[in-house]
């Protein structure tokens, strides 16, 4: 059932982005963990001035809360209930990063947090 669940949450993540999240303006490569407690990496595109929601598939919980626990250095991330978002600064062109972390019970009931790393790839 929990696997149902972590199935639910994530099709309800993709349609619960941010309104300024066109599918035209960023590109979000699929991430993979194998643990509840993890950090990964991954990579995205986006068009200056534009952003994008965007979550993690596969997740085996509950998850209580996404926080953002690096700023990127040159556009903006945040977090919308619980669908973090990247946001390029207007006219920039270039590489940016930040880090957010997903936080919750794993399906054993035990803590889960698993931490992304997110390489921005900001195109015109």
């Amino acid at each position: 059932m929990k696997k149902v669940f972590a199935a639910a949450f994530c099709a309800l993540v993709w349609q619960s982005a941010p309104a300024f999240a066109d599918p035209g303006d960023c590109i979000v490569a699929p991430m993979n963990f194998n643990s509840h407690v993890a950090t990964v990496e991954g990579e995205m595109t986006v068009k200056a001035g534009k952003g994008c929601g965007f979550g993690l598939n596969g997740i085996q919980g509950g998850i209580n809360e996404a926080v953002i626990v690096q700023k990127p250095k040159v556009g903006r991330a945040g977090v919308q209930g619980l669908t973090p978002f990247y946001v390029a600064k207007p006219g920039y062109q270039g590489a940016d990063e930040f880090a957010y972390a997903i936080n919750g019970t794993d399906q054993y009931g035990g803590p889960m947090r698993v931490t992304t790393k997110m390489k921005v790839t900001v195109v015109p």
